[in-house]
């Protein structure tokens, strides 16, 4: 992938040959790069989504019935989560750009699994709730942190697959995480079957935390284990891509400018639409498996099939910007089959057809959250307008979880058409933003090429040429 990435890039966006030292230790670069990041970064999202949904593992392991909750008091539980996540965000993103993502995404993920490990303790549904909404907190800002962390060490076109690949962990968790609860709620001891879930998952958290503080750097600028020459020819692959510099200070201009910025929300919605899919299913599809007739334990182990599915197009949709590279495009396709799978599972009554449909429109689903999110991050320029706006996307991310908690009713068993139907529906939306989008900025390129402003960034100074973000006349949105 490295060696690929590394000479696409220059092929793409340089007029200039680039010698053949240039290219290998571009791709010594991208090697040292992957190996610091990737790993850790996507062992962490796996787990973050881990513990994040093991509400509904520990529900069908008997939580609720041992804690006394009725009604659609579980629901409540799984939403409180939610109410934070969605407010720090973007407080999160500025204290990573203040003291380093090293330090602060490992000190978010031991604050979050501890408690986790706490949920383990409550013994009322008020304990539930004030657990989970301190968890949002803290979770808050991890997915936002690596969206922008990115943007400081990779080209736009380098970050679209490693911005999939880290999507995927999500996916990849709901393959592992029903089977995982299964087997360690059968554990004999003194306690409960879902507190040994919370204890176990938790501790396994913290200890991906201490790997992440060990291996993680901040800024390629600032990396110990490059070579100065490796260095020197990343900060030259990156400048000619206008990529984030980590000497840029904040600036609270940008923040307005990202709030005020419609195309910054129609990321967001779409990104709103496409987690009440994922989210729903991550945390009612052991519920709604096992309304179809299965034992808990077996309904478990088939809410892996879904999310195995989810996790094949996430992986696939590392490579369509290759084949093809308008976002907007492959975001219309995805949902426009989504939408169509989401009503057949609405309509149909055949409980071996609805199953299969669940699984088709996981993996119609799941591409939609890194696509809209590398878009994102292609169009999106300044360093703060950036960590906004991937904060803001995440945000809404977060609204969607808040109301997706509460679509699949217990009223509704066992069809729960309403929820069926409202995820058809958001799908919908989401494909009819996605085309607005394509129109802007389609006619904004064309409309600043008539222009045809020759753009000299040499005549005006560093603050003045940051301030400009994404208007600077020499900018073209990706569409």
């Amino acid at each position: 992938m490295s060696t690929k990435d590394g000479q696409s890039f220059d092929k793409g966006s340089s007029e200039v040959v680039i010698s053949a030292e240039e290219q290998r230790l571009r791709r010594s670069y991208l090697r040292k790069a992957d190996w610091h990041l990737l790993p850790p970064a996507f062992a962490m999202y796996f787990y973050a989504v881990v513990d994040r949904n093991n509400i509904g593992n520990a529900r069908v392991a008997g939580m609720d019935v041992e804690l006394g909750l009725h009604g659609n008091q579980f629901n409540w539980v799984a939403s409180a989560f939610f109410f934070t996540y969605i407010f720090f965000e973007i407080p999160s993103n500025i204290m990573l750009k203040r003291v380093g993502a090293r330090i602060w995404l490992p000190f978010i993920a031991i604050c979050w699994s501890v408690l986790v490990g706490l949920m383990a303790a409550a013994k009322s549904y008020g304990s539930l709730v004030a657990v989970r909404v301190l968890m949002g907190v803290f979770q808050a800002g991890y997915v936002p942190g690596f969206i922008y962390l990115t943007s400081f060490w990779y080209t736009k076109r380098q970050q679209a697959p490693r911005i999939s690949l880290f999507f995927s962990a999500g996916v990849f968790a709901g393959i592992w995480s029903g089977p995982l609860a299964g087997r360690l709620q059968q554990i004999k001891g003194s306690l409960s079957g879902y507190q040994y879930i919370f204890i176990i998952e938790a501790c396994i958290t913290i200890a991906l935390a201490v790997v992440m503080a060990i291996m993680l750097q901040n800024y390629p600028e600032t990396a110990t284990f490059l070579t100065e020459e490796e260095r020197a020819a990343a900060l030259r692959m990156l400048a000619n891509d206008k990529a984030l510099s980590y000497n840029t200070n904040y600036r609270p201009r940008q923040v307005l400018r990202a709030l005020s910025d419609w195309t910054v929300w129609g990321y967001a919605i779409i990104f709103w639409a496409a987690v009440m899919g994922g989210t729903t299913q991550a945390i009612f599809g052991p519920t709604l498996i096992k309304a179809m007739g299965y034992t808990s334990t077996r309904a478990q182990v088939l809410s892996a099939a879904p999310s195995a599915c989810g996790f094949a197009s996430q992986i696939l949709s590392m490579f369509l910007p290759r084949l093809h590279p308008r976002f907007s495009v492959w975001i219309m396709v995805f949902s426009a089959a989504a939408c169509a799978f989401y009503a057949v599972i609405a309509t149909v009554e055949n409980i071996h057809v609805r199953f299969t449909f669940l699984c088709l429109s996981n993996f119609a689903l799941s591409p939609n959250m890194p696509l809209v999110s590398v878009w994102m991050s292609n169009n999106v320029m300044g360093v703060t307008k950036k960590g906004v706006a991937s904060a803001c996307t995440v945000m809404l991310g977060g609204v969607a979880g808040l109301i997706g908690s509460h679509i699949y009713r217990s009223q509704d068993f066992p069809q729960y058409r309403f929820g069926h139907i409202f995820v058809c529906v958001c799908n919908a939306f989401i494909f009819v933003i996605a085309l607005t989008l394509n129109l802007y900025f389609r006619y904004e390129n064309r409309r600043r090429d008539a222009q045809n402003v020759d753009f000299d960034a040499s005549t005006l100074s560093k603050d003045e040429v940051e301030d400009m973000c994404d208007n600077r006349p020499d900018h073209r949105y990706t569409w």
